[in-house]
């Protein structure tokens, strides 16, 4: 059989990233390349990337940095380039809102191949003047929640058929320890108990919220501490008002590590907080439950994919200081109740949030559209 050649332009495929969609593409670019497919990646200049994986072939922009819409036209010699000498069937568009106008120039003269949008939350859907024509016009869509797809569906009548879920998995270095001794002791967190945020620090992951929500639990309960682990524009937000509010000893921010360290991170909560406002389909809780943490989080988005409320966490009301802080309360004080929530989490993920899984059935959406 000839082997099957697929082009991905990406704005990034850090092996250190915290973004969603980048580790998303990333795992599932890996996992296809394992089984033999050979994937034209289009980078720009100097970005990280892992080095030396079979089947990948990387191109690089001549430029490194540029507004994101930008690629749209700098990218559109290279389809043609890279066409050229290694005729690829499937075009794979990771945000498509950066990249749909040169996939459809090149489309107009190479009408054979054919491209796969790839979306994580609705509002990367919303082309301007032409969201539903355009969204009609892909070959195929496929979406990490099924949230996602419904409401593509609805509002563009795009038909279920195009539309394949595959869910986000997690790394498998994450999984339940013991808490770690050393860390333990540098965040002085014995005998309390841990909460665990993580991710940017940014408005629509809703950080600042948690402080409200601290200082509620503290008027009863002076044995909490909320670990920030991340990095982001409101960092600086987050210590201005945990100042004003007096929660100097009630906070630990964290440094974004990876393997092994993020592991230790995960396994020192004891509750994982996730109050979004505006998601795909989140890879942070899907961690945390890995590493047997119950989940508290915002309903909404696709929140209900991951938290079956009552079973392996708690759905909370957007912006509910009372609501979150009985949720947690309840959780924290009920140890019964934790313990089965933890091993509900971890049962879930296993069945359903697996790498293996979400490039099985993009492998499987490949080749159908490529016929082979």
């Amino acid at each position: 059989m000839k082997t099957l050649k697929i082009c991905s332009p990406q704005l990034g495929l850090n092996p250190d990233s915290v973004l969603g969609g980048e580790v998303y593409d990333r795992q599932i670019l890996l996992g296809l390349a394992k089984k033999g497919i050979n994937v034209e990646i289009v980078l720009p200049k100097n970005l990280p990337h892992d080095q030396n994986v079979k089947n990948w072939k990387i191109t690089h922009l001549p430029v490194a940095h540029f507004p994101a819409v930008l690629f749209n036209i700098i990218l559109i010699p290279y389809l043609f380039l890279i066409y050229s000498k290694r005729q690829f069937k499937i075009l794979r568009l990771h945000q498509p809102q950066f990249i749909y106008l040169s996939a459809f120039i090149f489309k107009l003269f190479r009408p054979e191949v054919k491209i796969i949008a790839n979306f994580h939350k609705f509002e990367e859907t919303k082309f301007p003047f032409f969201s539903s024509k355009i969204n009609n016009t892909f070959d195929h869509i496929i979406c990490d929640s099924q949230n996602v797809k419904n409401i593509i569906n609805r509002v563009y009548k795009v038909p279920g058929s195009k539309i394949t879920v595959a869910h986000n998995g997690v790394p498998k270095y994450l999984k339940p320890t013991l808490k770690d001794k050393v860390l333990i002791r540098k965040y002085k967190i014995k005998d309390k108990k841990v909460l665990l945020f993580m991710g940017l620090f940014i408005k629509r992951k809703n950080p600042l919220f948690l402080l409200e929500v601290m200082l509620e639990l503290s008027k009863n309960d002076d044995n909490y501490l909320l670990m920030y682990w991340g990095t982001g524009p409101l960092k600086k937000a987050l210590e201005d008002r945990l100042k004003e509010l007096g929660l100097f000893n009630k906070i630990a921010f964290v440094n974004p590590a990876f393997g092994a360290q993020k592991n230790k991170i995960h396994n020192l909560a004891d509750i994982f907080l996730h109050p979004s406002v505006d998601e795909g389909m989140a890879l942070a809780p899907l961690e945390a439950m890995a590493c047997a943490k119950p989940v508290i989080m915002t309903s909404g988005y696709s929140s209900k994919e991951t938290v079956e409320n009552g079973k392996n966490g708690f759905i909370a009301r957007a912006n509910d200081v009372k609501d979150w802080s009985t949720k947690i309360s309840t959780l924290s004080n009920n140890k019964k109740l934790s313990e089965a929530m933890s091993n509900s989490a971890l049962q879930k993920v296993a069945h359903e949030f697996n790498w293996s899984n979400s490039v099985q059935i993009n492998y499987e959406v490949i080749k159908k559209l490529a016929k082979i």
